[in-house]
């Protein structure tokens, strides 16, 4: 939605590359969030973290509303800058107070339901705005005025956030009471040398750290080439409307639901580094469905949302199984994530405006469809190239994709084997129980 703003407000291919570069970049902030953790209790962290993204985006909002021209553009892009800052920290002080939540054993399962209900929350919301937005602009809503208003609403929305942030801080303070009286009581000897291993840090030479920093950089970088250009190539070239754009993203959150149970129990069993690498594939060919949208029928842009938020649901998963810590000091716990996503932000938040600049050179030379074109193969063979560099991630023991593939495909065939031996029964008994049914008062009769 703040895409199509920039549009309605006269923004060109910088714009939305500003726009796609903002919450990568402001990424960075996540380098605080652990000093911030060491003094603050994380539930503080990310309660002040949201009143500062409300701000934000009510700044956006406010831009959205004035006339096209001007400084609209420039105001809109300050408002998102100060939201997305509140919402990265927001994010990593989330994800230590998730492990606070939860135990290490299930942190897999318990990360999927949280995945599965913000699907279901998003789905619905992303839905009612689309038909909000469409309504109003086929009434003769100027089009800056329906989408800043689908801004505002959707601060309004995040109001509600307070609710569940203060029942989890209840319960982060609880459990860490609990966990603590263990501790003291139960770690003596050997124990304790058990919980200081446990507790160690995942990557601690400058050798892994490298290897974390190499390949949040290339593929921050080959991620954020595309990023919204394709919602921009449908709305400016293909003739989609915004609220079909919209009713697409909101696809994207709802197909989170798939598979969520699937891809915590995943993790939880084999470990997070071989999902990575399955849903990284998926993930790198992502922007083949844009080049068939833009060559083709934007129809192929379905199952490029829905694709891509089964497998970043799986992504989100197993980053989280892989590089969140569940035990250890709160500040701890996200260091190996800060680590990733500070690097990933940098690449990923210089990379749309490279995206950008190859479109503007590309579309003064030839055809939209040639620069877009374009732009989508080099992401396609950027995202490629990054595979080789996950396997040198340091990660947990975690068993290979293929073999993860391997048993999540043989239990599938099984279930589905089993299903259709179900279904084989049902349709046989079926007609035998109609026939009885049709011949049982002729066979009374007779019998009488």
């Amino acid at each position: 939605m703040c895409a199509g703003l920039a549009l309605a407000l006269g923004g060109g291919h910088f714009a939305i590359a500003a726009v796609a570069a903002l919450p990568f970049i402001t990424r960075l902030a996540h380098l605080a969030v652990p000093t911030l953790l060491s003094r603050h209790a994380s539930a503080s962290v990310a309660a002040a973290a949201t009143w500062i993204e409300r701000l934000g985006f009510t700044i956006a909002a406010c831009a959205g509303f004035a006339y096209p021209g001007g400084g609209a553009i420039a105001w809109l892009v300050a408002g998102l800058a100060i939201a997305y800052l509140g919402q990265a920290t927001y994010d990593a002080s989330l994800a230590s107070l998730h492990t606070e939540s939860t135990t290490p054993g299930s942190y897999g399962r318990y990360t999927a339901v949280k995945a599965r209900w913000a699907a279901v929350s998003g789905l619905a919301i992303g839905v009612g705005i689309s038909v909000l937005v469409d309504a109003m602009e086929r009434i003769g809503v100027p089009p800056h005025v329906a989408r800043a208003s689908s801004v505002a609403a959707g601060v309004l929305v995040h109001m509600l956030v307070a609710i569940p942030l203060r029942r989890m801080g209840r319960l982060a303070l609880d459990g860490g009471d609990e966990r603590g009286t263990a501790s003291r009581h139960d770690t003596r000897g050997d124990d304790a040398a058990e919980l200081c291993a446990a507790t160690a840090p995942v990557a601690c030479a400058p050798r892994d750290r490298w290897a974390v920093v190499r390949f949040a950089l290339a593929w921050g970088f080959a991620q954020g080439l595309s990023t919204r250009q394709a919602e921009a190539m449908a709305i400016a070239h293909l003739g989609v409307p915004l609220g079909a754009v919209t009713m697409l993203n909101a696809l994207l959150v709802g197909a989170g639901i798939l598979g969520a149970r699937t891809w915590g129990r995943l993790a939880d069993r084999f470990g997070g580094k071989g999902l990575l690498s399955i849903t990284l594939f998926v993930l790198a060919l992502d922007p083949i469905w844009s080049i068939g949208a833009l060559l083709v029928h934007p129809a192929f842009l379905v199952p490029s949302y829905l694709l891509w938020g089964v497998f970043n649901s799986g992504w989100a998963i197993a980053q989280s199984t892989t590089l969140v810590r569940t035990s250890g000091p709160p500040a701890d716990r996200i260091r190996m994530l800060v680590l990733y996503t500070v690097a990933h932000g940098a690449a990923a938040g210089t990379a749309p405006l490279a995206g950008g600049f190859l479109l503007e050179t590309l579309d003064a030379r030839y055809s939209p469809a040639v620069a877009y074109g374009a732009l989508f193969a080099v992401a396609v063979v950027l995202r490629v190239a990054t595979l080789p560099l996950l396997r040198a991630l340091p990660a947990p023991p975690a068993e290979r994709g293929r073999h993860v593939s391997r048993v999540f495909l043989r239990a599938a065939r099984r279930r589905a084997a089993a299903r259709a031996r179900a279904l084989g029964r049902w349709s046989r008994a079926i007609p035998d129980a109609v026939v009885y049914a049709l011949t049982e008062p002729r066979r009374r009769a007779v019998n009488d």
